[in-house]
């Protein structure tokens, strides 16, 4: 796959997922630390125009002067951003001109990409597909986020169900004590933080090849997890007496049942599924 058919493919993900919002979705900012899903648009967008095109692109024309300031997020070299917390505040742009401004940069991105042989570039623009899907799990999570404490649960599509993965075998390995080099070898893409080839020791030990599934959680819940402290480390045994933690994130008992939230609606909890959620707030234990 050329690098212009791979940048279409990626882009083409973001616009896929986000078919199944409606427009008054775009601009939910439910909490300081999620972004409404147009900001993800439009910031995985001005990635490509400010460090690929801008840059590279003789009299390059700006779709919108103003974007730079309203889509940086921490890239204090190119300029003043705004507030993470203040993300949902911006009715406007609007979500069509999000939807437009990725077109204009798409159109510039594969005319830039026909004739680029450019080595350096090429690893950034690379980079900057990788940027997108971080992206778009974080565009995940922060839709699943905002429909979980939504009180109806809507239900993003039927079939979007990522927590029904289960364990194939249930089997331990035993690893060896000695020196071991850990650190990325391979040519392809990686991120810094796993470069840095390097020698560390490793005593004997044994894990197992599975994970925790639901079924094993509500274990540790009914045998009282959350209500022991010799279980948790002193700053864990804090949060969750601070927070009045009973359950996982998006999970309801609801009749002496658990229930939790997925993006294809509220379901009865899965108990083989493997358990990938995270600990919700709870009042008193009640929903």
């Amino acid at each position: 796959m050329t690098l212009s058919q791979t940048y279409k493919q990626v882009r083409q993900q973001s616009l896929d997922f986000c078919k199944h919002l409606q427009v008054e979705d775009f601009a939910i900012q439910v909490v300081k630390f999620a972004s409404p899903p147009k900001w993800h648009l439009a910031h995985t967008t001005w990635f490509f125009e400010t460090f690929i095109l801008i840059p590279n692109v003789k009299n390059y024309v700006y779709f919108n002067s103003n974007f730079n300031f309203l889509f940086n997020s921490y890239y204090n070299n190119v300029g003043d951003r705004v507030l993470q917390a203040n993300r949902g505040n911006m009715s406007r742009p609007t979500t069509n001109e999000i939807f437009a401004y990725r077109d204009y940069v798409d159109e510039k991105m594969q005319e830039f990409l026909r004739d680029l042989t450019d080595k350096k570039i090429i690893d950034l623009v690379i980079l900057g597909l990788n940027h997108e899907q971080q992206h778009q799990e974080l565009l995940i999570t922060d839709v699943k986020y905002m429909f979980g404490y939504n009180p109806i649960f809507p239900v993003l599509h039927e079939d979007f169900n990522l927590v029904n993965d289960k364990n194939t075998n249930l089997e331990s390995s035993n690893i060896n004590a000695g020196i071991y080099e850990i650190g990325y070898q391979g040519n392809e893409f990686c991120y810094d933080n796993e470069l840095g080839t390097h020698k560390v020791y490793i005593d004997d030990f044994e894990i197992n090849n599975y994970l925790v599934t639901n079924g094993d959680y509500i274990q540790f819940m009914e045998a009282g997890g959350y209500a022991d402290f010799n279980l948790w480390l002193d700053e864990g045994w804090s949060w969750v007496n601070n927070n009045q933690i009973n359950a996982p994130m998006y999970w309801h008992k609801i009749e002496d049942e658990w229930y939790y939230y997925t993006l294809s609606g509220l379901q009865k909890v899965d108990t083989e599924a493997l358990i990938i959620t995270k600990p919700m707030l709870l009042q008193n234990g009640k929903v």
